[in-house]
């Protein structure tokens, strides 16, 4: 059988799939459920990859109302979250220092409002101590968030790490007080699937937005705090209380933590895979 990643693939991989008449699965992760289906050659493309695969799977419910599917290919739709290797990233044990530390990880691209971050948090004034932000990745607004550090006078609170593998991130994790990924829909349409990133982080304290398949990692308010999209302001009062409250931010990374092992582990995600490919293979029988 094969197993298309990302719709655009699903599309490429379909003549192969019905010419040796074998079953197809498509997971669907995020730009292929969204700003891709502007274009109409595309919608057309999955219109008929839906009509023939066995299993359509996503990374959020949400994309079930995003997808162009009838409502007999609804049957076909299989929700398997992404999960993370639970030893890798294990509950994180943060380190003694003396400036608060806040941390995003993620391409530096519009959906994830990085911009917006920086000037939520120039926002934040903390009595005899100044917080450090550091930004993990690289993108097209890296010059945009650049410039924005410099305007904002903000050159030895903001640090540019650049690209960094996951056991460097692991060890900014344990450096830092917070993770913050300020998601929302991008101008052309582009939006998040299930960002890995913020399921790593959920064994420290968690600040997102109410975008797409996040609300269904984060119950806001218990395993971590979401704000509305655009919303800056909402953003640096919540990085400030968190900033303030010890208890608060214990609190969260502990939950974050617990949800993360009942419901988003590699583990899971592997066994909900072999079964759609059992189910499959066996309808072919």
């Amino acid at each position: 059988m094969l197993h298309a990643q990302f719709g655009f693939n699903s599309i490429r991989i379909l003549p192969v799939a019905k010419a040796l008449q074998i079953p197809l699965v498509v997971s669907f992760h995020g730009l292929d459920a969204s700003k891709l289906l502007r274009k109409k050659s595309y919608r057309n493309g999955v219109k008929k990859v839906f009509n023939y695969a066995s299993a359509i799977v996503i990374c959020n419910p949400a994309m079930v109302d995003a997808l162009p599917l009838t409502h007999k290919q609804k049957d076909k739709v299989v929700w398997i979250p992404y999960g993370i290797d639970t030893q890798k990233f294990s509950g994180i044990v943060h380190q003694a220092h003396s400036n608060p530390q806040l941390l995003h990880v993620g391409r530096l691209v519009e959906k994830k409002g990085v911009p917006d971050l920086i000037r939520a948090f120039s926002k934040i004034t903390l009595q005899n101590v100044k917080p450090i932000l550091h930004l993990v990745g690289t993108g097209p607004q890296e010059n945009i968030c650049r410039t924005l550090v410099k305007e904002l006078a903000l050159e030895d609170q903001v640090q540019f790490h650049g690209w960094k593998s996951p056991e460097e991130v692991k060890q900014l994790m344990q450096l830092c007080d917070l993770f913050i990924l300020n998601s929302r829909i991008a101008l052309d349409g582009d939006s998040e699937g299930l960002p890995v990133g913020l399921l790593e982080a959920m064994g420290m304290p968690v600040i997102s937005t109410r975008h797409t398949g996040i609300p269904w990692a984060i119950d806001d308010g218990v395993n971590g705090i979401l704000v509305s999209e655009h919303d800056t302001d909402a953003l640096t009062q919540t990085i400030k209380v968190l900033l303030t409250n010890e208890e608060k931010r214990h609190s969260i990374a502990v939950a974050a933590r617990k949800k993360i092992e009942e419901r988003f582990t590699i583990q899971q995600m592997h066994e909900k895979l072999y079964e759609i490919y059992s189910s499959a293979l066996d309808k072919r029988q």
